[in-house]
């Protein structure tokens, strides 16, 4: 655990801002390589990266603050960003809702722009849980294991839960770049990274410390199971509708 990774000239350079920034520049030229083999030109999707970005901040910090009230009394607290505090739920719904409004105003394909960023933000993901881990936050729950990782909001060893997320995430990546020349469905292989995401992160939630919500599951469990549902069933529809032949045919 090292929340500030180093410091020049007496300013402190967070390691969960400096990864997620890592995440987010990685993210963004994979994005740009998936456009070209889509034969859009990248530089014309500067305005989304920056849209998505500001969105997505946007979004996460919102969620995360609704769902941890009792942590943000004040202004200060709300705009202190050095130690996260980010929902990636709300990350995904803010991206969403930035790629819908932008294909709006371009009139460019939805569906398209959502498989172009779609493996750049799982990478994203897995660099940015690697932030989570140096800062200590998102923290699993206690183990007896050589590999435990001691976190500063909780005592004892803790399960590396940013780890296994971070691990199955960019599997998650290499897994979609494989598969990405041949799903030919127009927001496939968008539909097949939220219903992988939301597989990997119903499992890690056992190993995190959260709360139960209902059913001895956590809200993120129960919103990764509608968004997986919700995602196989929109892949299933456009499959059906289009007559092709499922990516996973290989």
């Amino acid at each position: 655990m090292k929340p500030v990774l180093f410091t020049i000239g007496g300013v402190e350079f967070y390691s969960y801002g400096l990864m997620v920034g890592l995440g987010y520049v990685l993210g963004v030229t994979v994005a740009g390589n998936m456009a070209r083999k889509k034969g859009v030109d990248p530089d014309s999707l500067f305005g989304l990266f920056i849209l998505l970005l500001l969105a997505g901040v946007a979004g996460g910090r919102l969620l995360h603050i609704a769902l941890n009230t009792w942590n943000y009394r004040d202004w200060p607290a709300v705009f202190d960003l050095r130690d996260g505090g980010f929902s990636i739920h709300g990350v995904l719904l803010g991206g969403i809702i930035a790629v819908t409004a932008y294909c709006r105003s371009k009139k460019v394909g939805l569906g398209l722009l959502f498989d172009i960023v779609a493996p750049g933000v799982a990478l994203g993901q897995a660099v940015g849980r690697i932030g989570c881990l140096l800062s200590g936050c998102c923290y699993g729950i206690p183990t007896n294991g050589e590999w435990g990782v001691l976190t500063r909001y909780a005592p004892g060893l803790r399960h590396p839960s940013p780890v296994y997320e971070s691990i199955a995430s960019f599997l998650l990546f290499v897994f979609l770049l494989k598969i990405s020349a041949k799903t030919v469905l127009d927001g496939g292989l968008f539909l097949i990274y939220l219903s992988g995401y939301s597989a990997i992160r119903f499992v890690v939630e056992f190993f995190r410390a959260n709360d139960s919500f209902v059913l001895g599951l956590s809200y993120a469990q129960w919103l990764s199971v509608v968004l997986m549902g919700a995602s196989l069933s929109a892949y299933a529809y456009l499959r059906r509708r289009a007559g092709t032949q499922s990516p996973f045919s290989l």
